[in-house]
C-alpha cells in the first residue's frame, strides 16, 4: 500500500468550551423566560414568539434547542430535577411513600416558580416526559408487590389515585386553589395514601379500574 492509498487517521470534532458554554447559557435564558411567562400564564397563551421575545433571542434559537414543546417540558424537568437533589429516589416498598410524599412536596414549594411552570407544562399525559412515565411504572409495580391479591385493574385504580395524589399537579392545586403550601400538603398527601392503604388493608380495596385503552387512557409504560 503506497502512502497515497493510507487513509488519514479520523479526527474527531472540536467542540469548543466557549460554544457549549455559550449555547447552555442560551438554554437557560430560554427556560428562565419560560418559566417567568408561565408564573401567571397558561401554557397554550405562551407563543415561541413571545418565548424567544422574553429570551432575547430569535425564534430559530428557540427551535434550535427545543424543536418542540416536549424539549421544553424535558428541559424544565431536569432543571427541577437537579434542583431539588434533596428529593429522595422513588420507594421500593409503600412504608417509604409517606416520607417521599412529604419531601417531595417541600422541595416543590423550596423551588416553587420552577415546579409551577414543569407542573403545568406536565399537566398533558400527552406531554409526559421519560421520568414520569418511568415514576407511573415503579409505582404500578410497587402496588403490585404490595398487594399481590387484588386483581389487575384495583391495582391499577390504586396506583393511580397515589400517582396523582404525590404529584407536582396536585402540589400546585393545594397551593393555589386551597392556599395549603408544599411544607403543609406534603403531610396531608402522606396521610391520605397510609389511609387508603388502611382500608385495602380492612378489605375494602377501591373498584377495579376499567380497560385503560378503551377508557382513553395511558397504560404506564417503562
Amino acid at each position: 500500500m503506497s502512502d497515497d492509498d493510507r487513509q488519514a487517521p479520523s479526527r474527531r470534532p472540536y467542540e469548543s468550551p466557549l460554544r457549549k458554554r455559550q449555547a447552555a447559557q442560551t438554554r437557560d435564558a430560554i427556560l428562565d423566560a419560560l418559566t417567568r411567562l408561565l408564573q401567571d400564564r397558561r401554557t397554550d397563551e405562551v407563543t415561541t414568539r413571545e418565548l424567544a421575545g422574553a429570551a432575547g433571542v430569535s425564534e430559530r434559537t428557540v427551535y434550535r434547542h427545543f424543536p418542540d414543546r416536549m424539549a421544553l417540558v424535558e428541559g424544565l424537568s431536569d432543571r427541577l430535577e437537579a434542583a431539588i437533589d434533596t428529593a429522595p429516589a422513588f420507594p421500593r416498598a409503600w412504608d417509604d411513600l409517606r416520607p417521599m410524599a412529604v419531601q417531595l412536596m417541600g422541595a416543590l414549594e423550596t423551588h416553587d416558580v420552577e415546579a409551577r411552570a414543569e407542573a403545568l407544562l406536565n399537566a398533558d399525559p400527552r406531554r409526559y416526559t421519560n421520568e414520569t412515565r418511568q415514576h407511573t411504572a415503579d409505582l404500578q409495580a410497587l402496588v403490585e408487590r404490595t398487594v399481590p391479591e387484588l386483581d389487575d385493574g384495583q391495582q391499577r385504580s390504586i396506583a393511580a389515585v397515589v400517582r396523582v395524589l404525590a404529584s407536582a399537579q396536585t402540589w400546585l392545586r393545594l397551593r393555589e386553589e386551597w392556599g395549603i403550601p408544599g411544607d403543609v400538603s406534603g403531610p396531608v398527601v402522606a396521610w391520605a395514601i397510609d389511609a387508603l392503604l388502611h382500608e385495602i388493608r380492612r378489605g375494602n380495596p377501591p373498584p377495579a379500574a376499567g380497560d385503560a385503552q378503551a377508557a382513553g387512557g395511558h397504560r404506564p409504560r417503562r
